[in-house]
């Protein structure tokens, strides 16, 4: 399983809905389809909670920006979506699986089970390896590590 998250706060959401909407794209959309071995997390650090889609059971899911921030601003005010689920009070650490990879310095080759983080708000956490993306947007990223991820 491949787990996508997003450290960012509600005040980032708030300014830049559709970043975090591309992020969510990104990690979860296939040229035919959803990734079902994946899922995005965006974990909002100030308010110690999560939007986590997962990929085999989301419905709705389009590339458009509009759509994707859509399904994030309605977990967010409580209205269900298939595939989506809001986890409170939750530690980053109970979200990842496998090895746990970020964009600092580095060059590590992710397969199996793993999960990324990209940064819109910093967060000091120990990481197994760095994979030298972090200059991206977190979009850019979510895709490089899935492009990286699916040539195995």
């Amino acid at each position: 399983m491949r787990t996508f998250i997003l450290v960012t706060s509600l005040d980032r959401f708030n300014e830049a809905p559709y970043l975090h909407g591309k992020a969510l794209v990104a990690s979860l959309l296939i040229s035919n389809g959803i990734r079902h071995d994946a899922e995005f997390v965006m974990y909002l650090v100030d308010a110690r909670m999560a939007v986590k889609v997962l990929g085999s059971a989301v419905r709705s899911l389009f590339p458009d920006e509009e759509s994707s921030t859509g399904i994030l601003r309605k977990a967010l005010r409580g209205v269900r979506h298939p595939g989506v689920r809001v986890l409170k009070n939750v530690d980053l650490r109970e979200l990842s699986r496998g090895i746990l990879v970020d964009g600092r310095p580095g060059n590590c080759r992710v397969k199996g089970d793993f999960t990324y983080l990209a940064y819109l708000e910093r967060l000091d956490i120990d990481v197994d390896c760095g994979s030298g993306l972090g200059d991206m947007p977190p979009h850019h990223q979510f895709a490089v590590i899935n492009i990286e991820a699916d040539r195995g």
